[in-house]
């Protein structure tokens, strides 16, 4: 239950940008029943920013049907659901028991994974393949780029193979692992014969031998030089050694530890427990006695910790306060259009979002609820509000557009969508058995395909059964039915 903004008047319009709380239904119009035959077919149709959007559910929550101008998706839950999308290359995806199984495709190719460890994927360009990969992580790679071979590789785990920018390297190979092991970066080649134990290492001009963890030296003239002792309890580092100020860093642990680079000292005493922080550009002091509890932070950014019972800091204009680490937890920060504050009880038994307009001349405000697995509710900041009874999934996936469609409808018992503006509203029990609506024009009451009742002042009426018994107003007109019949 997620909601897209969008605004009445020119000063909201800046809003479209910076409001990304809520991004599924629009802001004005309500669904609405078209027609129940509860369990087997109900139809719930609105009118969205970019035309209209319909749902048909069948069989309760377990098979849903949605479409609009940008998107179309089926349900079948909880076994899965197929999207495809209104826009270029026209991209489609397939979720099977999410997230065990995904599948997603654009007119050049697919891309496929289980439980993202095995997983593959093929492309090509006007029928020439331009790349094919299977992986079965981490036993097998199989990675083929025809126009770009360099990139290609291929592996199977212990026995040989390589496998290219992954694990932050430029290329790892491997012939019966951990006996001879390439580990190459930037030009250097660290060779572990076996690994992890003894390394050395060549290339651009680097050198380097190591027996771990008892010793080793690392050096490349003009770049760093790297010795330890009993890895990783004593090291002296030296970086960027052709900087005017090279970066310096030695330890001994963990009775000290020390950090030396361009506009920043940092010492530890004890470590990790005592130490401080020394920079400039932008100015900062950070005391810290018996880290992680008591830290002093002073400049940019700010730190005042007295864990767990109250942390508040500023780092990137983002101000966040504990009480009682980790029960009570508040953000706050600014957006080019809005104030936001967050609030958190143990992270997501109780989760809420404010946001309002720093503007003072916009009427704004906008805010979002999860009481896990109690309830959620939102309200657009457009009169548009939401509330669903029992949310066991979406407060720990919030932005999920697939736990959002699959799984978080199997459990909305009760359902609530309204639009103060427009003076209309829907209440659902029961997966749509019984609704009960406001409608600009009236009043509707339905009980699955057993009762429709409409009451208001240009139409109204009843119908037992759709059609079995009715009565139908329109105008001063009006019609009965009998047996489907109008009499």
């Amino acid at each position: 239950m997620i909601f897209l903004f969008t605004v009445r008047a020119w000063r909201l319009w800046a809003f479209g940008a910076s409001v990304f709380l809520f991004s599924c239904l629009s802001a004005k119009a309500v669904w609405q029943v078209g027609e129940n035959y509860w369990p087997f077919w109900v139809n719930l149709e609105e009118e969205g920013p970019s035309g209209p959007q319909r749902r048909d559910q069948f069989l309760g929550p377990f098979v849903e049907e949605y479409t609009s101008p940008e998107q179309d998706w089926t349900a079948v839950r909880p076994f899965g659901i197929r999207y495809t999308e209104n826009a270029p290359l026209n991209p489609r995806s397939l979720y099977i028991f999410y997230p065990f199984y995904s599948y997603r495709a654009t007119d050049p190719g697919y891309y496929w994974n289980l439980f993202y460890l095995i997983r593959g994927s093929r492309y090509q360009t006007n029928g020439e393949m331009d790349s094919s990969t299977f992986e079965i992580f981490p036993f097998y790679f199989d990675y083929d780029y025809p126009h770009t071979p360099a990139f290609s590789y291929w592996g199977i785990l212990p026995f040989y193979g390589e496998i290219k920018d992954r694990f932050f390297f430029d290329r790892v190979k491997w012939v019966l692992f951990p006996f001879y092991t390439e580990w190459e970066n930037n030009g250097e080649t660290s060779y572990g014969t076996p690994w992890p134990f003894i390394f050395h290492r060549r290339g651009a001009g680097s050198s380097g031998f190591a027996f771990w963890p008892f010793f080793g030296t690392y050096k490349r003239p003009g770049h760093y030089s790297y010795k330890y002792l009993l890895w990783p309890l004593i090291y002296h580092q030296v970086k960027n050694l052709g900087a005017e100020e090279p970066t310096v860093n030695y330890g001994f642990l963990p009775f000290y530890t020390y950090e030396k680079r361009p506009n920043m000292v940092q010492e530890n005493f004890f470590w990790p427990f005592f130490g401080y922080t020394d920079q400039q550009e932008p100015d900062y002091h950070e005391t810290r006695y018996f880290w992680p509890f008591l830290v002093q932070g002073r400049g940019t950014p700010y730190v005042n910790r007295w864990g767990p019972f109250y942390t508040r800091s500023i780092r990137n204009g983002v101000d966040k306060q504990w009480w009682m680490w980790p029960l009570l937890k508040r953000r706050t920060w600014q957006t080019e259009q809005l104030n936001v504050s967050n609030w958190s009880f143990l992270y997501f038994l109780y989760w809420a979002e404010f946001q309002t307009a720093r503007d003072p001349n916009v009427d704004f405000s906008a805010s979002k609820t999860y009481a896990w697995p109690w309830f959620s509710m939102g309200n657009n900041g457009q009169g548009r509000k939401q509330f669903q009874l029992f949310t066991p999934f979406q407060p720990w996936f919030k932005h999920n557009e697939v736990i959002r469609d699959v799984y978080s409808p199997l459990f909305a018992i009760y359902r609530y969508d309204g639009n103060s503006e427009l003076d209309t509203w829907r209440h659902s029990f029961v997966f749509n058995l019984v609704t009960v609506e406001k409608k600009e024009v009236g009043h509707r009451f339905t009980l699955g395909p057993i009762l429709d009742v409409r009451t208001g002042e240009e139409e109204g009426g009843f119908s037992i059964l759709h059609g079995l018994f009715g009565r139908k107003r329109v105008g001063d007109e009006t019609d009965w039915k009998l047996f489907w019949f109008t009499l």
